[in-house]
């Protein structure tokens, strides 16, 4: 059972604003900004692309701009940074709360470096060169995917018409958009970048979730685990009273909401590796309460 999911038990208000964003998200997003402005006021000279930008071959490649590229854009088109910060603030904040800021940090270089090799890898125009935020932006898409799988997610479908879609849909449609987009127009957008950078924080969330998850057995334990949780919910029969009754092999009560709320709180503080034990357990347990109840 994925821990990560009870935090979607949190009642606490969104926080809004600058000075209420999450540390790592905050420093992102003004370094994010600032190169952005940096570029805008430099566009004649193309000095921050041409040096910063992630070149496909060799002989312009250097290696810190597997780093600097990520904090690049388009200097000519606001959309390009707009999207990218608003799936930063609005995705980057829970993700950060569940995994901790230091692990956060990581997914974001981890999927941001990873997305630049796969474009380098993918891309046939061997003379261009690949700037965005865009290859560690879907690694926060994908660490929220396997985080709260289930979690439902509003979008404004061509800006106009909100949609709700679970997590989990939105990173798969997506995946399937630029794998799409990708075979059929290899050169322009960065979608190779885009896919292994979603690929890699699906993964790394994974791994932090289920240390001991492996690539190579991720469907053989998904389908023990399955099986195994059918074989506990069997019934059995309890005669009382020359009655029959049927009931479930564990308790159907709810954990304490305050003891729920304090499991939560420890999370965002302090990230999932702060479990104890006995905090599993009531997490387990809340788990199976919910389930029963669908």
């Amino acid at each position: 059972i994925n821990l990560m999911n009870y935090y979607q038990y949190s009642k606490r208000p969104s926080e809004l604003g600058l000075f209420t964003l999450t540390p790592a998200v905050k420093k992102l997003l003004i370094a994010n900004v600032s190169v952005f402005v940096v570029q805008v006021f430099s566009i004649r000279f193309n000095f921050m692309e041409t040096h910063f930008g992630l070149y496909a071959s060799l002989e312009h490649f250097r290696l810190w701009q597997l780093v600097t590229y990520m904090f690049l854009h388009a200097p000519n088109s606001l959309l390009h940074i707009v999207v990218n910060m608003l799936v930063l603030v609005s995705l980057g904040q829970d993700t950060e709360k569940a995994l901790g800021t230091k692990r956060f940090t990581l997914l974001y270089f981890l999927s941001g470096i990873l997305g630049g090799l796969g474009w380098q890898l993918l891309t046939f125009n061997k003379t261009s060169y690949c700037i965005g935020a865009s290859g560690a932006v879907f690694g926060i898409l994908g660490a929220y995917a396997a985080i709260f799988p289930h979690k439902r997610l509003t979008l404004l479908l061509f800006f106009i018409i909100p949609v709700s879609v679970k997590a989990r849909t939105l990173a798969i449609v997506l995946g399937l958009i630029n794998l799409v987009s990708m075979l059929s127009q290899p050169d322009g957008i960065a979608y190779s970048a885009h896919l292994a950078g979603g690929i890699a924080g699906y993964l790394y969330a994974l791994h932090l979730i289920n240390p001991g998850f492996k690539l190579t057995g991720l469907h053989i334990r998904k389908f023990y685990n399955d099986q195994k949780w059918k074989w506990q919910r069997r019934k059995f029969t309890v005669i009382k009273n020359d009655q029959q009754h049927y009931t479930n092999d564990f308790s159907t009560q709810p954990p304490d909401p305050q003891e729920i709320e304090r499991i939560l709180e420890k999370i965002s503080k302090w990230g999932f590796q702060s479990l104890t034990d006995a905090d599993r357990e009531i997490l387990n347990r809340a788990s199976r309460y919910r389930q029963n109840e669908r």
